[in-house]
């Protein structure tokens, strides 16, 4: 496995932090925004991603990475490709409807966002257990 790409583990616990907040106060789409803002950096971290790629180029990456390993399901793709369509629908969509209705729909994608993100956290240290070290360990 290569290195990972260095991050400052205080500013992946900041985030992790502001988007419980965001979360907490109800901020939906903040909290959206930042789920997966930290879930691209931990694909980048995994990857040693420092180049310029877009989100959905990291997922092609990690689905290359995962049959280089030989699993036979990939596991989170889909789920990553539909997270990253859901953010940008929501971005898309916030001058059409408007922050209130587009944020009272997004408290069941959060709550979700989290889950996924701690397993997917859990599942990529399996193949690397540094991720811990590199500050992603997000289990609130």
């Amino acid at each position: 496995m290569k290195q990972l790409f260095p991050l400052d583990s205080k500013v992946i616990a900041e985030n992790e932090d502001a988007a419980r907040k965001a979360y907490e106060r109800g901020d939906y789409i903040a909290c959206l925004l930042i789920i997966h803002a930290l879930i691209e950096a931990l694909l980048r971290t995994f990857l040693d991603g420092n180049e310029k790629k877009r989100f959905s180029d990291l997922v092609g990456e990690y689905k290359r990475f995962l049959e280089k390993e030989r699993q036979t399901e990939p596991v989170f793709v889909d789920e990553l490709i539909q997270f990253n369509r859901r953010r940008n629908r929501t971005i898309h969509n916030l001058w059409e409807k408007g922050y209130v209705e587009i944020n009272r729909k997004l408290e069941p994608v959060c709550r979700t966002a989290f889950i996924m993100y701690g397993l997917f956290i859990e599942w990529l240290q399996t193949f690397n257990d540094n991720i811990a070290e590199a500050g992603f360990n997000y289990d609130k």
